[in-house]
């Protein structure tokens, strides 16, 4: 039996900012995806990360603007 690679999805371990990221990204592009995450809900766990100028840009290409990202974000000064 013969599969096409466009019909099986892509499987994601994991629902953190990476696994998350790249699943809106393939989303974006067609291509489908699964995300398995070990919790049952996903909750915020107050902590920060720090996203250097190219990961920044990644979340524009996702049509995360300057406004949502103030509203939940502090920009660096330097």
């Amino acid at each position: 039996m013969t599969h096409s690679f466009d019909s099986r999805p892509v499987l994601i371990a994991g629902g953190g900012i990476g696994g998350i990221a790249l699943a809106l990204t393939l989303h974006q592009i067609g291509v489908p995806c699964i995300v398995f995450e070990a919790v049952p809900e996903l909750q915020p766990l107050g902590v920060g990360i720090n996203l250097q100028p190219n990961a920044v840009r990644e979340l524009y290409d996702l049509g995360i603007d300057d406004r949502a990202l103030d509203g939940i974000g502090i920009q660096a000064r330097e």
